[in-house]
This record gives structure tokens, sequence and C-alpha cells, in this order.
């Protein structure tokens, strides 16, 4: 199934090679010696076989919560309170001798 799996990464990556002659893509899935199964998925085009083949996941979620309360915030209200303040930075900045 690695054959399979370079073979996406080239389709990905050279849309000439996705998007091009019928024949030449069959003559890139003919060339990969995968089961006749596999081979006739990648012809079809159908990703959701594909999938099902190669033992993909048919759904992938990606969630964001926001942090604690965040929500009471005013819009245009920016709280930073871990870094210092602009004086605070030129004083220490200074002190080093680091201008």
């Amino acid at each position: 199934m690695s054959n399979v799996i370079e073979f996406l990464e080239r389709l990905g990556s050279n849309p000439a090679l996705s998007h091009g002659d019928a024949a030449g893509y069959e003559a890139e899935v003919a060339a990969l010696g995968v089961d006749d199964e596999v081979r006739q998925v990648l012809m079809s085009r159908d990703s959701g076989a594909l999938g099902d083949l190669l033992g993909g996941r048919p759904k992938m979620l990606c969630m964001l919560f926001p942090a604690e309360g965040d929500d009471n915030k005013k819009e245009g209200e920016d709280e930073d309170t871990n870094s210092p303040d602009e004086d605070d930075q030129k004083e220490s900045v200074s002190q080093r001798g680091l201008h």
C-alpha cells in the first residue's frame, strides 16, 4: 500500500498528472503493480472506497474551545498581563547594555 500512498503524494504535488490526459493517468496507475481492486478504485477516482481499502478514517474533526474567562472580554479589549510594559522592556534592555 505504500505504492498507493506515494502515488497519491505525486498526484497532489503534480497537478498535470491528476488533471492531464486519461492515458497518462492510466499508465501511472498500471505501473503501481497493485491489486485489481485498488487499481479499479484509483481509476474511478473514488476517494471513499480508496480510504476503506487503505483503512483510513471516514471523518476527521477539529474542534477549538475558548479558554476559560475569554467570554467576559469586551470587543477590542486586549488584556495581556504576562508581557512587561513597554517602559519596563526599555529599562531592562538599557541596564544590560544591549542597545
